[in-house]
């Protein structure tokens, strides 16, 4: 594929030795696409086999998508990329903002990290200027300091950066990197990988945005002006915008997607989901909407600090609502922002932070861990100030936050008790989302390569009860729509595995795509290959387009497969979700039943082309991806079909 829509540069960095070192990036491209896909298919080339996330021989890879810097609407993500510390399987995640778009002005693309610098540093890039600069008066800090630090030093208030906190610096494991003041590339233990290299921040200044150029600009100006104004008006947008994203909490409620008390339950009463609508936060906003660069969708709202804390809030989510509020009881709003203030600035991934303090309640309420374990704290459900307190020691590893601090599978294997069955994590990262009721929903978040997750092809089909007859002319599958349904949700499941893989390769975000919602409107296959084909001069098909993706997610399997003892056994749901039925609401006495995931499972599988009885890769289906060069790899452990 031609240079178009690339900066030109991949950045190789070895902190050990302080090497600096350029490379083309359409040299390494690889047909990839960039973004996640480039970062993925570097990963598996680069990855030793056999060492740790921690080993300074391990790479962490940030990835700008290809049509960042385009002016294209909601291409603003860039992916990271590295092993997992919960699975020791792939590591991966985006994040939006306006880092991404600034690191591609400067003339970068992707950024290599491997090595272990021995003391805090940060990496600056400022167009050809690249250099590995002192971060010790930036160590310890929080991330609101460290961006007015940033600030003051370089008298600068173009630049934009990505940075730890304290807990990605004490090598916590439920630590994320934070992009500005705000958003998270969490899961997978990535701030905790920056942190053990001493990698405090990488800011970025750029002034060349000329360097990002389209084959045919007026064509593809066009479709961005179209884009731009059908996403403006779709009522997602709409909706995003006077809400943000907390205004999913009663449409996940009405399908029993809600977690609750350690997934006890999932489904909230009116009377307790009340203290969860969007409009109880509208008391603490400071009025003011902001958004990625190029984006119309306009998402991110700003709160005002409020008696509980003095950190600044911004970029409240749903996640914040559901992980802190009936998973873990609080019920004040101001409660739930200070909790998301507190992992923003002290650089935790609030889902995992949620999941292990969720797992100690529950053990704690069941006796197998008591107060001589917890510090003198007593952990009950709907305590605002244990949760905070337990916030602070996660990050700081002080006290009962050393146990917590590597998620809710460790900590459970250190307490034994039981408390393993407590754990509710797939390939041993804790799972933040209820799946009982939706069953293509929970076919997409367990079988994600990276462990546990939404935003890897989990369809939101259920959510929104798609019609019938448009869930069939799009993926074939009248059922779709129906919660309870397990017939066909494979097919849904894999369109949109294929569809996040691309949408992680060119930056494009979730929420402008059909995803979120499966509607009209939005953009899909159709719209992002006509974008595609303007930008990069060569007429792209969707077929080519959704092929692509799934080369990605082969590049993630196969990873997988190398650097882990994954097979079909850990495609399951856990226990808890088999065994215990929702209690409540309307989908009371709903569960996951074995035969029929089995069945699910199966046509998964084939539909990949894989075997169902292992899950590995068929060498055809590999051989037809072009991916022959890893045929040997796998056949070497056995791990072909």
């Amino acid at each position: 594929m031609s240079d178009y829509c690339f900066a030109g540069k991949t950045l190789e960095v070895n902190l050990s030795d302080s090497r600096i070192e350029t490379r083309r990036t359409d040299e390494i491209d690889g047909g990839f696409l960039g973004g996640r896909g480039l970062n993925q298919s570097l990963l598996l080339d680069y990855q030793e086999e056999g060492i740790s996330a921690f080993d300074p021989g391990s790479f962490i890879i940030f990835g700008a998508g290809r049509l960042v810097g385009t002016g294209a609407p909601c291409a603003v993500r860039m992916n990271i990329d590295s092993k997992n510390l919960f699975t020791g399987g792939i590591g991966s995640s985006n994040v939006g903002g306006r880092f991404a778009r600034e690191l591609k002005f400067a003339g970068y693309d992707h950024i290599l990290i491997s090595g272990e610098s021995q003391d805090p540093v940060y990496l600056w890039i400022s167009d050809d200027e690249v250099e590995i600069r002192s971060a010790k008066p930036l160590w310890g800090k929080l991330i609101y300091e460290t961006k007015k630090m940033l600030k003051a030093s370089m008298g600068d208030e173009g630049i934009q950066f990505i940075a730890i906190g304290p807990a990605g610096e004490n090598s916590v494991w439920t630590s994320a990197i934070m992009e500005g003041n705000s958003r998270a590339a969490a899961r997978c233990g990535l701030g905790a990988i920056m942190g053990h290299k001493n990698l405090k921040a990488i800011v970025a200044r750029g002034t060349q945005r000329r360097l990002i150029r389209t084959a045919k600009p007026d064509q593809f100006s066009r479709l961005v002006r179209e884009l731009t104004r059908k996403l403006s008006s779709s009522p997602g947008a709409r909706r995003k915008k006077r809400f943000g994203t907390v205004a999913a909490i009663p449409g996940l409620n009405a399908v029993s997607a809600i977690p609750v008390r350690n997934f006890a339950d999932e489904y909230l009463s009116v009377d307790t989901l009340s203290a969860y609508q969007a409009e109880q936060f509208q008391q603490f906003s400071a009025g003011s909407v902001n958004s990625c660069i190029p984006c119309p969708i306009q998402c991110h709202h700003r709160y005002k600090s409020s008696g509980s804390s003095d950190l600044p809030y911004d970029k409240f989510e749903a996640n914040s609502v559901w992980d802190f509020g009936p998973r873990l009881g609080l019920t004040s709003p101001e409660d739930l922002l200070t909790c998301h203030a507190l992992c923003t600035h002290y650089g935790l991934d609030i889902d995992n932070t949620a999941s292990v303090i969720c797992w100690a309640m529950d053990c704690f309420e069941k006796g197998m861990v008591k107060p001589s374990d917890t510090d003198g704290l007593v952990l009950r459900w709907g305590d605002p100030k244990v949760v905070f307190e337990l916030i602070k020691k996660i990050a700081l590893r002080e006290g009962v936050g050393e146990l917590l601090a590597e998620g809710s599978y460790r900590a459970s294997s250190r307490v034994g008790k039981g408390s393993e069955k407590l754990s509710i994590n797939v390939k041993g990262q804790d799972l933040i989302e209820p799946i009982r009721s939706c069953k293509g929903w929970a076919l997409g978040v367990v079988v994600s390569p990276r462990g546990g997750t939404h935003t890897r092809g989990a369809p939101q089909t259920e959510f929104y009860a798609v019609d019938g007859d448009f869930a069939k002319g799009m993926w074939g599958v009248e059922t779709a729509g129906i919660p309870r349904e397990y017939e066909g949700k494979p097919k849904v499941v894999i369109y949109y595995e294929r569809l996040h893989a691309l949408l992680d390769s060119l930056g494009l975000c979730h929420f402008a795509s059909n995803w979120s919602p499966p509607a009209p409107g939005q953009l899909g296959p159709q719209e992002i290959a006509e974008l595609c084909s303007a930008a990069f001069g060569k007429d792209i098909s969707e077929e080519e387009l959704m092929e692509g993706g799934e080369r990605i997610l082969s590049l993630e399997k196969i990873f997988n497969l190398v650097h882990t003892h994954f097979d079909r056994n850990d495609d399951y749901p856990p226990d808890r979700f088999m065994e215990e039925p929702i209690k409540t609401g309307p989908f009371k006495g709903e569960k996951l039943k074995r035969d029929d995931w089995d069945a699910m499972l199966d046509e998964y599988y084939c539909l990949h082309g894989w075997d169902p009885k292992t899950s590995y890769p068929k060498e055809e289906t590999l051989r037809a991806l072009g991916l022959e060069q890893y045929v040997g790899m796998l056949r070497g452990k056995g791990k072909v079909a």
